[in-house]
């Protein structure tokens, strides 16, 4: 082989060594791919920040479910709610929030669209101040409407991800609400 042939090809496969059994001409040659493991990540450095990183991914996985869902009318934070809901006859408002890991008052925040148009009910409870959520039926329909829009996000997502790692990573994430939770 052309020594400068030879040159070439190992300059333009960077990290790639090549090695020639027989000459050029016969057309065998075997390549030899070097993979490297990427470096450890500087987990003091700003742009490795959980927090950042983790709230990005969120913003964008929520962005998703919300082009998704929104043709029936919903967000994807509301339909959890609802979801939530339809899974009792009714909740306290202080339960319901922890259930969902939400504060209080952002769960009254995304409760009043919900009430505005007649998907939930809130009812005060004797005189402690106590309120009560529950689903109406045009709730439960609208569930049921907005399901397979729900669905196909999920879908969509696991598949991107591939189910056995989505299984892990959210294994990770239950590890670590329950550690940081304590």
């Amino acid at each position: 082989m052309d020594a400068s042939l030879k040159s070439f090809m190992a300059a333009s496969l960077t990290g790639v060594d090549v090695f020639f059994e027989k000459p050029f001409d016969s057309v065998a040659a075997r390549v030899y791919i070097h993979t490297m493991k990427e470096k450890a990540k500087d987990m003091e450095s700003q742009e490795n920040c959980v927090c950042f990183n983790l709230r990005s991914v969120t913003r964008a996985v929520t962005q998703f479910y919300d082009a998704e869902m929104r043709r029936h009318g919903i967000r994807p934070n509301q339909c959890s709610i609802l979801a939530a809901v339809t899974g009792k006859d009714s909740w306290s408002m202080a339960d319901l929030s922890d259930f969902l890991g939400m504060e209080r008052t952002t769960l009254i925040r995304n409760l009043r669209p919900l009430q505005r148009d007649g998907l939930l009910l809130t009812e005060a409870i004797g005189h402690g101040g106590r309120i009560e959520v529950s689903i109406t039926p045009l709730g439960r329909k609208k569930v049921q409407e907005a399901h397979p829009a729900w669905l196909a996000a999920q879908q969509a997502i696991v598949e991107t991800l591939g189910k056995d790692r989505w299984s892990a990573i959210f294994a990770d994430l239950e590890k670590a609400t329950m550690a940081l939770s304590k």
